[in-house]
């Protein structure tokens, strides 16, 4: 099935970085404020969601008939990227990207980066890209990082984790626990010529690919 790419209204800047993440066959909500890069991005979207606070309404208005718009009311348990999410699951899709996710509100940034833990637990694949890095959750499935970014790092954002293994990095590590009161695994480095290697025994860990 088609991956399914959420835009939210976070921070967004280099859209080459970001259209060259795009597929041809993406399927594509916009949530709320998102919808004005739609644009930018070259993007038509399938479905608009929003309570619609931070959207201008001229904009909306222009997608009528060309986007399915789903209005949701303000006071609400979900966010409109989670609620994005949450449709996105109801309608069979099991790869997510994440774009717009972060920004200057860093409770919605911690919220966005929290939604790539419950759909991790959900069984699916999803990445979160922003205009400096690339995020994912690790589990017991090794996760492969090529040597084309300048840094990586391994954050407990799930709590405790053990059994972690890092290969072919400047830092590597042999099942090794990490603790949420001491981040251990920021700024690694994959070594020249190699392929790093990371995986977690017990618990879930977050991998932050920041690009060259």
């Amino acid at each position: 099935m088609k991956r399914c790419v959420i835009v939210s209204a976070g921070q967004i800047e280099n859209f080459s970085l970001v259209q060259n993440q795009l597929l041809e066959d993406d399927f594509f909500i916009f949530c709320d404020g998102g919808l004005s890069y739609a644009s930018a991005l070259g993007v038509v979207p399938d479905i608009i969601v929003g309570d619609f606070d931070s959207c201008d309404e001229k904009l909306l208005a222009e997608y009528e008939g060309k986007s399915q718009i789903i209005k949701l009311p303000r006071e609400k348990d979900d966010t409109d990227t989670f609620y994005a999410v949450k449709y996105a699951l109801k309608l069979g899709f099991d790869s997510f990207l994440l774009l717009g996710s972060m920004g200057a509100r860093f409770d919605h940034a911690l919220g966005n980066v929290s939604i790539l833990l419950y759909l991790f637990k959900h069984g699916k694949n999803a990445i979160l890209i922003d205009d400096y890095s690339k995020m994912q959750i690790v589990g017991e499935k090794s996760v492969f990082i090529p040597n084309d970014c300048a840094y990586f790092s391994l954050l407990t954002i799930a709590g405790d984790v053990s059994g972690v293994t890092i290969k072919n990095a400047k830092y590597p590590l042999q099942d090794a626990s990490l603790s949420c009161d001491f981040q251990l695994g920021i700024s690694n480095e994959v070594l020249p010529g190699k392929t790093a290697e990371v995986s977690v025994k017990e618990g879930n860990i977050l991998l932050v690919e920041v690009f060259k």
